[in-house]
């Protein structure tokens, strides 16, 4: 079985791996653990934030595989969108494509004591190691889409905290071109405050069909210009 894929300069076929009995047995665990993670996320989240999730019907007719890009404003994003799963449980698991070495003081003590890697193994993260190349960026998120898995991608690269879209770099773009994985984009928005609960909206964008014709670069600010205008309206 294979996908056809097609690039500015060739077309060709992409094997689809057969999945391992050990990588079969991982994503069940994974699914699992975001299923059963809905209700504790639904209440802990509804504790301290107003949460509005606008466009869900755009989830109605996807199937897998998926690459769900996003802007990246917290640290909880990545739980957040458990909540935005809500019932599709066809969609799951989500595998996240994330880092071992933050920034933030805070992050890297949690990682210092393992927390880190409990919620990872938990919530279906897998890790990449910035600096390598967009190809080792990217091929364990392109061996996810293959074997039928989704995978959200934070194209900032980084968490931006104040309230605008960084520059995305170019990984998405090139991931989506390689293996024509339809394309959900989404964005995030921090709002006002009301005694503890701060508003977060959440706005689902329509599923992108990507034309292999158009260059990583155009097709980057693409997905920043869908992103941007997500979260402006």
């Amino acid at each position: 079985m294979a996908h056809a894929i097609e690039t500015s300069a060739e077309i060709y076929l992409a094997p689809v791996r057969p999945r391992s009995k050990r990588i079969g047995v991982v994503r069940e665990w994974v699914k699992v653990s975001q299923f059963l993670a809905w209700p504790i996320v639904f209440i802990v989240f509804n504790i301290f934030f107003k949460i509005d999730i606008r466009g869900r019907h755009n989830l109605e007719q996807l199937e897998n595989p998926t690459l769900f890009i996003s802007n990246h404003i917290a640290f909880y994003d990545s739980f957040l969108f458990r909540l935005i799963i809500g019932s599709y449980g066809h969609l799951l698991p989500l595998c996240f494509m994330a880092v071992r070495n933050f920034k933030s003081k805070t992050l890297n003590t949690l990682k210092a004591v393992g927390i880190i890697d409990l919620i990872y193994s938990l919530f279906g993260a897998f890790t990449i190691v910035p600096g390598q190349g967009i190809e080792a960026g990217i091929s364990g998120a392109r061996n996810i889409i293959r074997d039928g898995g989704n995978v959200v991608i934070y194209p900032e690269g980084e968490m931006i905290t104040d309230g605008v879209v960084g520059p995305f770099k170019r990984g998405a773009a090139v991931l989506a071109r390689q293996t024509g994985v339809t394309v959900l984009p989404l964005s995030f928005r921090k709002g006002s405050r009301m005694l503890i609960r701060r508003k977060i909206d959440i706005n689902i964008g329509e599923p992108i069909v990507v034309d292999s014709r158009i260059s990583d670069i155009d097709l980057t600010a693409r997905f920043r210009d869908v992103v941007v205008r997500l979260m402006e309206e």
